[in-house]
């Protein structure tokens, strides 16, 4: 891709992984670049708690006149806790990026992408992606709680795909210009998965759930690219998809089960 004008573009979970290659990537095409995590950006926030993701949106709105992108890679797996998987992996971007639409609608080529997962294909628990999608934040988290941390990152995920699918139509996203896409990587080598990887045990589960047609796992900077595409003028026409960046996990599970 090739260097464009300078955009302003808003990346949570910055400080680590795809997050944090992201910001490389964007700074090196001269974007301007804030960023949100926990610790080490710009605003600090759990986007696992209403409160917070509430002041966030104010205090970004008060800082920012205006958004080119918001790429939403702030997410949480397996094996913390479930209830807040689902809080930080769902409502933390579907009640995030609505709050900041406004201010993407006053750019010129606005960007919104969120950050998925191949276990978007998983099988889930269909009451709990019921629940996020009704919007029901606090009986889809008292649901998580009562799963285990696989089911409910599986079902976030899910979730997450058809909320993208269903809002990148309605009005005030494409009309306006708007474009909302995500991606659903496979393995990628964060501090997520490194803990699998680092084991034999671990490897084989891996190989199991998500085999590669490829070499290696994905690192960040593999997958920062596309991100930062989505995110660019360059992207005119992309409106609700989910390219899978997994070195062929879905395709190789879909061949297993046939």
């Amino acid at each position: 891709m090739t260097n464009q004008e300078a955009r302003k573009i808003l990346i949570t979970g910055a400080s680590s992984g795809i997050g944090a290659a992201l910001v490389r990537r964007a700074k090196a095409l001269g974007w301007q670049v804030f960023t949100v995590d926990l610790h080490d950006a710009d605003w600090s926030a759990d986007l696992g708690d209403p409160g917070e993701r509430a002041t966030l949106a104010q205090t970004i709105s008060g800082r920012c006149q205006t958004l080119d992108a918001v790429v939403c890679c702030a997410g949480l797996a397996p094996p913390g806790d479930p209830a807040k998987i689902v809080g930080v992996n769902f409502f933390g971007v579907t009640e995030l990026l609505p709050k900041l639409l406004p201010l993407l609608q006053t750019s010129g080529s606005p960007r919104a992408v969120v950050v998925g997962s191949i276990a978007s294909v998983y099988p889930t628990d269909n009451d709990l992606v019921r629940l996020c999608l009704a919007g029901q934040e606090l009986e889809a988290i008292g649901r998580a709680g009562r799963t285990d941390g696989s089911l409910a990152y599986a079902s976030s995920k899910q979730a997450l795909a058809h909320w993208l699918r269903r809002n990148a139509v309605l009005p005030g996203w494409a009309d306006r210009g708007v474009l909302l896409n995500g991606i659903a990587p496979g393995t990628v080598k964060t501090a997520m998965a490194l803990p699998l990887l680092s084991t034999v045990e671990g490897r084989q589960k891996l190989a199991r759930a998500a085999p590669i047609a490829v070499t290696d796992y994905a690192e960040p900077d593999d997958i920062a690219p596309i991100l930062a595409f989505l995110a660019s003028s360059e992207n005119r026409f992309m409106v609700g998809q989910i390219p899978f960046i997994d070195g062929g996990s879905q395709l190789l599970r879909e061949n297993m089960a046939a």
